[in-house]
């Protein structure tokens, strides 16, 4: 009689191969933060912003758009860690997750490229035509990606995986011929977990990513908070952030959580906020 009754999962998905071989067991400190937001007028920007655009402004393309201002605005979390030494990403990109129904559901996701240049239509646009062309088979980038790791025996996967690693990252070489794009995840991932009804979860950071953030989007749902002495129901979404400590101290992981609760109070505010900053050519100044 075995300890456990099992049966073989078979042919699993890309993503979840990747996921077993990548993970071994938990030796890396990780920090985890939440954050509690009222989403009042950040719904009502995103429903005037959707009427005048037509395109559908979830609450993840806002935390993206904020997420990439505050990279922008302390430069020192927008970094990767390489050979022991702490090096800054020059361009802000934010890979978000994005899930692929089917008989067997997957995962994919997008690299939204120079975030904070982006007005959050555009970012909620780029997540939406991605997850049709996924849908659609039409993404030849991941079809090529998808290609290669496919070929990869299950047994060499972890050592694949680790030299891919090293070559893009550790050398900073471009694989662009094998089908993986520059920096593909770029300095944060971001994924919604609120489509699946959950209000708050937390992520690890994958050592493959090189991404020193990991955001989960929660359910935006109605919650009772004080205001002026008084309990009322708000609008509220649950932000849960996991942090890699050899980039984030909590000076740091302070200045982030402070600029996306700002601009996810008031979105409309943070856009101007935004406009007078690039005007003023002060983007990327505040050194944390």
């Amino acid at each position: 009689m075995p300890s456990v009754e099992l049966h073989r999962y078979s042919k699993p998905s890309m993503w979840r191969k990747m996921a077993m071989i990548n993970w071994g067991r938990p030796s890396e400190p990780q920090v985890y933060a939440r954050l509690e937001v009222e989403m009042t007028k950040a719904l009502a920007y995103a429903r005037g912003e959707a009427e005048r655009s037509g395109v559908s402004i979830t609450p993840t393309a806002l935390v993206i758009r904020a997420l990439a201002l505050c990279f922008r605005k302390h430069p020192d979390a927008n970094a990767i860690v390489r050979w022991g030494r702490v090096y800054l990403r020059k361009r802000v990109h934010i890979f978000c997750n994005v899930a692929i129904p089917g008989k067997k559901a997957d995962l994919s996701g997008v690299c939204v490229r120079d975030a904070d240049t982006k007005t959050p239509a555009q970012i909620a646009n780029e997540l939406e035509e991605a997850v049709k062309r996924v849908r659609r088979g039409e993404d030849q980038e991941l079809a090529k990606t998808r290609r290669v790791l496919d070929r990869i025996p299950s047994f060499v996967y972890r050592v694949v995986l680790r030299l891919i690693d090293f070559i893009q990252y550790g050398l900073n070489v471009n694989l662009g011929f094998l089908g993986l794009p520059q920096d593909p995840f770029g300095g944060a991932l971001v994924s919604s977990i609120g489509f699946l009804g959950m209000s708050e979860g937390y992520s690890p950071l994958s050592p493959i990513t090189r991404a020193p953030v990991v955001i989960l989007v929660g359910k935006t749902e109605d919650r009772p908070v004080v205001r002026d002495g008084n309990v009322v129901v708000r609008p509220t979404c649950v932000l849960c952030a996991t942090l890699d400590h050899r980039v984030m101290d909590g000076l740091l992981a302070r200045k982030l959580a402070k600029f996306v609760v700002h601009y996810l109070s008031d979105p409309a505010r943070g856009e101007e906020q935004a406009l007078e900053t690039a005007a003023a050519g002060t983007g990327g100044s505040d050194r944390a």
